[in-house]
């Protein structure tokens, strides 16, 4: 993988496929003969998928947070020449909207210079496949998610990660996913020189022998799995999406066999759950520029997190912050999402949280650390549908139950 290295034409072409892969799948969602180009003036109500830009009319591109006032739509190519046209959102009863979001509108251009929406079309999701849908079905197991940073912000001495150890060994997960930063390029010591130790001496000596503690007191069939992360001085990537950590690399950090690395963001099946982790603060870029008026989720920090699940994509924010790691246009299939998440994860150093929304299990771990003082991380479990309350779908057809209703996640303070 090679960043830094984008052709001009890279990033126009991912974002005109995902124009029209959306298009596709809303054309036939909602069995639309042909879609409208909504730069043309149209009398009637007609159906228009594009993207949405912040510009400042007679300015241009705005640094400013989006409004209402400045959401324009972007066509692809054969939907409308890649034009750009203002949106009136004044009369939409219900919105939710971030530059880089894919959107199916509706509405009339009277005069061609400005489309008047009257209602946002929901995006046609994934296929979702219930438990009985799935090849083996889904088998009971439990996981703890836990994120970056694992040490305070005063010391190297990985205090909380030791805790979260003990926490892992008692309770025996059978999945542990273990997110970073593991050695953090913000932390306080490593900015201001307080330290002679190099990224992976830190690593070798400090979170190796708890990855060794780890690994030994786990049975054999319980996987671990490390997730690098943008703000990881041990990983040479610093763009997103990342590679895993190589495996001369591991072994340079000391990490012991039986302990294996994922792709960020990854998608993973366990025991016939899928799980989507994207490790980047995406939810804290969002909740800058997002928009909305009396959304369908009304829970914002969940609703941020819904939109990575209603775009089919792991970081739909476009353009991403100034000081954000850089996107790679050119990896942007690595982005999108190859199957509907049962559970999707997105560590964030806003407030933690669990939510079950549409039958996908949206969470937010928190960081193992928080300045001077442990913070928090993710137990999940996912039991067999005979060993649950029954839901009113198990109940009208239990072969249509989804891993969702089946899940009990939560959030445990370290």
């Amino acid at each position: 993988m090679r960043y830094m290295f984008e052709k001009m034409g890279a990033r126009t072409e991912s974002v005109n496929r995902r124009i029209e892969s959306m298009a596709i799948d809303v054309k036939a969602e909602y069995k639309i003969e042909a879609l409208a180009n909504p730069t043309y003036p149209h009398q009637e109500s007609v159906t228009a998928v594009g993207r949405i830009l912040n510009i400042s009319p007679g300015e241009g591109p705005s640094t400013a947070p989006l409004s209402s006032e400045t959401v324009f739509l972007e066509t692809s190519r054969r939907l409308g020449n890649g034009r750009r046209v203002p949106l009136d959102v004044q009369s939409t009863p219900s919105f939710s909207l971030f530059p880089g979001q894919i959107v199916a509108v509706e509405g009339k251009n009277l005069k061609g210079t400005e489309f008047s929406v009257s209602q946002l079309r929901a995006l046609p999701s994934l296929p979702h496949p219930s438990i009985g849908e799935r090849e083996g079905g889904v088998q009971p197991f439990s996981a703890v998610v836990a994120s970056g940073p694992y040490t305070l912000s005063d010391s190297f001495e990985y205090e909380p990660l030791s805790d979260l150890v003990d926490h892992i060994t008692a309770e025996l997960p059978s999945v542990v996913f273990l997110l970073g930063p593991f050695v953090s390029e913000s932390h306080p010591m490593l900015k201001d020189g307080q330290t002679d130790l190099l990224p992976e001496e830190i690593f070798a000596t400090k979170i190796a022998p708890h990855l060794t503690r780890l690994r030994e007191k786990l049975p054999s069939a319980s996987d671990i799995f490390l997730v690098p992360s943008a703000d990881e001085l041990c990983c040479p990537f610093v763009s997103f999406p990342q590679p895993q950590f190589s495996r001369d690399l591991m072994a340079r950090l000391g990490v012991p066999a039986g302990i294996q690395s994922l792709d960020n963001p990854a998608q993973v099946s366990i025991n016939g759950v899928v799980f989507g982790i994207a490790n980047i603060d995406v939810l804290f870029h969002l909740v800058k520029e997002e928009v909305s008026r009396l959304p369908a989720l009304s829970d914002r920090l969940p609703r941020l997190a819904w939109h990575l699940v209603e775009q089919r994509h792991f970081y739909p924010l476009s353009p991403p912050p100034a000081d954000c790691a850089g996107i790679l246009a050119s990896f942007d299939s690595k982005l999108g999402m190859l199957a509907m998440p049962d559970i999707l994860v997105t560590p964030s150093q806003l407030r933690h949280f669990v939510r079950a929304h549409e039958n996908v299990v949206l969470v937010n771990p928190g960081s193992s650390s928080k300045g001077l003082a442990g913070g928090t991380f993710a137990k999940i479990y996912v039991h067999s549908a005979d060993a649950v309350e029954p839901s009113s779908t198990m109940l009208s057809d239990p072969t249509k139950t989804l891993p969702s209703e089946c899940t009990n996640a939560s959030i445990v303070r370290i």
